[in-house]
């Protein structure tokens, strides 16, 4: 006869599911399942009703008025000018922006622009070479930048105005880093701008160089290189490589990077 003590059984339960139903039959589970699909759809059309009567700079598919604030969907509209001339042209004539039409005389394909303008006036002026030639998508995104990003850093953190924006150019018929292959540059196709510094009201020169040195030239610089990346899709600064230590890249290009 065996000592071996009896293995008590176990019962093994399985975990009940919750209804969230309540137990409710049929035709009312199917009532409440239609209900919720009614707010659902009530929802959707409230937030597409909500976006429409936004002015245009707040809506997604509305035209571009580089008068307005920055807006939740400035930045889309603006680089949806890259592909339509005609509207760029158009948001440029509803701005306070004189410039004039230019053709590329590069005999490079690759170094020709689309929509091309030359500006006169804008916000703020700029240093020779002067006036700059940019890309319609550029100008729209500069003008935009002078007045909502630069303008008001200047005057928080540097308790002056900008009189002047120092630049090395737009364009530039050249590859990336200026290499004997690979990608062409924004440069080629003038929609890019390099900006080593600001001269102010004051006379001072707040240079890009002087990205690390503390205080509020730091400061200004870090929310202009910051804030850039809400308007244009390419943004490189002294952090990114040495060969940007002294300059501000900004570009409308199709790759985003803020760095």
């Amino acid at each position: 006869m065996s000592n071996d003590p009896k293995t008590p059984s176990r019962r093994t339960t399985t975990p009940r599911k919750t209804d969230i139903w309540g137990g409710s039959s049929l035709p009312v589970q199917i009532a409440l399942r239609g209900f919720i699909l009614i707010f659902a759809l009530l929802g959707i059309l409230g937030v597409f009703f909500y976006i429409e009567q936004m002015p245009n700079g707040a809506s997604a598919w509305g035209e571009a008025d580089l008068e307005e604030p920055i807006r939740l969907f400035t930045s889309e509209q603006i680089r949806a000018l890259r592909d339509d001339p005609q509207a760029c042209i158009a948001a440029l004539d509803g701005s306070n922006m004189s410039y004039a039409e230019v053709e590329p005389s590069s005999p490079t394909p690759e170094c020709r622009w689309q929509a091309g303008v030359q500006i006169s006036t804008s916000n703020l002026d700029y240093a020779n070479p002067e006036p700059p030639v940019a890309s319609c998508a550029l100008a729209a995104a500069l003008y935009i930048w002078e007045r909502e990003i630069v303008a008001p850093a200047a005057a928080r953190h540097l308790d002056a105005e900008v009189a002047e924006i120092l630049h090395y150019g737009t364009y530039n018929c050249r590859r990336e880093n200026s290499a004997q292959a690979g990608r062409w540059s924004q440069h080629a196709n003038a929609n890019a701008i390099d900006i080593s510094g600001f001269r102010l009201s004051d006379g001072r020169v707040i240079g890009v160089h002087r990205w690390d040195n503390g205080g509020e030239d730091a400061a200004f610089l870090t929310e202009v290189r910051d804030r850039s990346c809400e308007i244009f899709t390419g943004v490189l600064g002294p952090e990114y490589n040495d060969a940007h230590a002294d300059h501000f890249h900004m570009d409308m290009g199709p790759w985003e990077i803020c760095s």
